[in-house]
C-alpha cells in the first residue's frame, strides 16, 4: 500500500473529526472576536497576534489528536491490519503527520485571511505591512504546529494510556513548539523571524519524525 493511499485514507478520517471542525470554524471566529474586543496591538496587525494564537491552540490540539489516535490504534492492534500487507511502518506515521498537518494548513490559511481582511477594513495600517506581518505569522504558526505534530507522534508511540498521551501532548507539544517562536520574538534585531521559524520547524520536525520512526520500527505491536 503506497504512502499516497495511506495519506488520503488518514485525511478522510481526520478532516471529519470534531477537533478539525472546531479548528476550521473556531479559529476564524476567534479572529473576529479579537477584533470586536478592540485589543490595543500598538500598531501591530491583528493577523500577527492571531497567528500566535493559531500556533498555540492549533499545535496543541493537533498534538493531542495525533498522540491519542496512535496510542488508541496501537492498543486496539489496528496497525497489525496494515502490517500484514506490504506496508512500511514509517509510511503509516508519515501519512498521519501529513494528513493532520494538511488540515492545519487549511485552518491556518482561512484564519489568517479573515485576520488580514479585518485589518484591511478596520485599521489604518498599510496593506503591505499587514501582508508582511501575516507572512511572518504564517511562518510562526506552521513551524510551531509541525513541531507539535511530531511531538504528538512520539508520545503516541511511547505511551500506552490514551489519557496520559493527551496530557503529555498538551504540555510537551506546546513547550517544543515555542522553540520556533520565542527566540525570533525576543531577538527581532538579531534573528529574521521568518527564516528562523521556518528553519527550526523543518529541522526539529525532521529530527523528531526520525526519532519517532526509529522507535516505531523497533516497537512490538
Amino acid at each position: 500500500m503506497s504512502l499516497k493511499i495511506l495519506f488520503f485514507d488518514e485525511l478522510r478520517g481526520f478532516y471529519k473529526s470534531k477537533i478539525m471542525i472546531i479548528l476550521w470554524v473556531g479559529l476564524p471566529i476567534l479572529s473576529i472576536i479579537l477584533n470586536l474586543l478592540r485589543l490595543d496591538t500598538e500598531g501591530v496587525p491583528l493577523s500577527y497576534f492571531v497567528g500566535l494564537f493559531i500556533a498555540s491552540i492549533g499545535g496543541t490540539l493537533s498534538s493531542v489528536m495525533l498522540s491519542t489516535s496512535i496510542t488508541s490504534e496501537i492498543n486496539r492492534q489496528v496497525f497489525n491490519l496494515f502490517l500484514i500487507r506490504p506496508v512500511k511502518r514509517e509510511s503509516l506515521l508519515i501519512a498521519k503527520y501529513l494528513a493532520v498537518f494538511s488540515c492545519l494548513v487549511i485552518a491556518t490559511l482561512i484564519t489568517l485571511i479573515v485576520g488580514v481582511f479585518i485589518d484591511w477594513i478596520t485599521t489604518g495600517i498599510p496593506q503591505s505591512i499587514v501582508l508582511i506581518q501575516s507572512m511572518e505569522s504564517l511562518g510562526f504558526s506552521l513551524a510551531a504546529m509541525s513541531i507539535s505534530c511530531s511531538v504528538g507522534i512520539i508520545i503516541g508511540i511511547s505511551v500506552k494510556n490514551v489519557a496520559a498521551s493527551a496530557i503529555l501532548s498538551v504540555y510537551v507539544g506546546n513547550q517544543f513548539s515555542l522553540i520556533s517562536i520565542l527566540p525570533s520574538v525576543f531577538l527581532p534585531g538579531i534573528l529574521n523571524p521568518l527564516i528562523f521559524s521556518g528553519s527550526m520547524g523543518i529541522l526539529l520536525t525532521a529530527l523528531l519524525m526520525g526519532i519517532g520512526i526509529i522507535i516505531f520500527k523497533n516497537k512490538e505491536l
